[in-house]
């Protein structure tokens, strides 16, 4: 399913990206109103693995929030995995465990293993031709009967910002350049349309789909962590950048520059979409 060298945009390494991920993660899951689906039906859900789990934010709410499901969480960033499993310590969770895994790979788990599987926003780092194979490997380490969810965006809102919207057309094509688009013209990620189609050629059954939105304009409660997340998530993205379409750094730290000082003013305006959908291994 992968290659040698590590597809994901953004540095997976990165202090500066840990602390973007850990913001980013808490206003996510505000607006999508809880940890799970609202009407998924958690009755027999003892075991649950989150995949590209990060610093492990959603990870340590479920274990916190159901002491007696055994949590599982899974990153290829050593430094992501090594904070999580310290914070765990500190917060004392015994039912939770997190390890270094590449999620493009053969997971490290024997069939049927988990009743849930949980991935957010994978889209950053899989080749399109990578989900379907990836979508069946979450399903191989899934009981009969668990779930899959999964949750994406196809773009990251959209705004009233000229220059944030200049970003992300720029964004969208390198990341169509690269590879990683499951649009067929490359205008945006394509995800969301297609996370149906991958549960059920996974072997899923009882597909539902769950949209949620996210308003992050001045004065709202998701615009701090929104905020942060482009002031830090633009600068790393840069190398990307120059490496996919060979920009200049002095044009992109120009267009950086004009972006989160439109982002600051008090008209700013902006939503972001994006989708849950979930089916039940048959």
């Amino acid at each position: 399913m992968s290659t040698n060298e590590n597809s994901y945009i953004l540095p997976t390494e990165s202090a500066a990206e840990m602390a973007r991920l850990i913001n980013l993660d808490q206003a996510v899951t505000a607006a999508m109103g809880g940890l799970f689906p609202t009407n998924l039906d958690l009755t027999g859900v003892r075991s649950v693995l989150d995949v590209a789990c990060g610093p492990g934010g959603w990870t340590r709410e479920v274990a916190s929030q159901f002491p007696d499901v055994e949590v599982t969480g899974i990153d290829i960033s050593k430094t992501m995995v090594d904070y999580a499993n310290a914070y765990v310590k500190v917060q004392k969770l015994d039912n939770i465990h997190f390890s270094v895994m590449d999620a493009t790979k053969t997971l490290e788990f024997p069939d049927a293993r988990f009743d849930l599987v949980n991935a957010r926003f994978m889209a950053g780092f899989l080749h399109k031709e990578w989900w379907p194979q990836i979508i069946k490997e979450f399903a191989r380490v899934t009981r009969p009967g668990g779930f899959i969810v999964l949750t994406e965006c196809d773009t990251w809102g959209n705004t009233n910002s000229e220059h944030f919207e200049i970003d992300k057309v720029r964004s969208l094509k390198a990341i169509a350049k690269a590879g990683l688009s499951q649009h067929p013209l490359g205008l945006n990620l394509g995800a969301t349309t297609m996370l149906a189609q991958h549960l059920r050629g996974a072997g899923c059954r009882d597909i539902q789909q769950q949209p949620h939105l996210l308003d992050y304009s001045v004065g709202t409660s998701g615009y701090p962590a929104m905020l942060e997340n482009f002031r830090v998530s633009m600068i790393l993205a840069q190398p990307f950048y120059r490496k996919v379409l060979q920009t200049s750094q002095e044009e992109l730290d120009a267009d950086y520059n004009a972006t989160m000082a439109e982002l600051m003013q008090p008209n700013f305006r902006a939503h972001w979409q994006f989708l849950t959908a979930w089916g039940v291994k048959s």
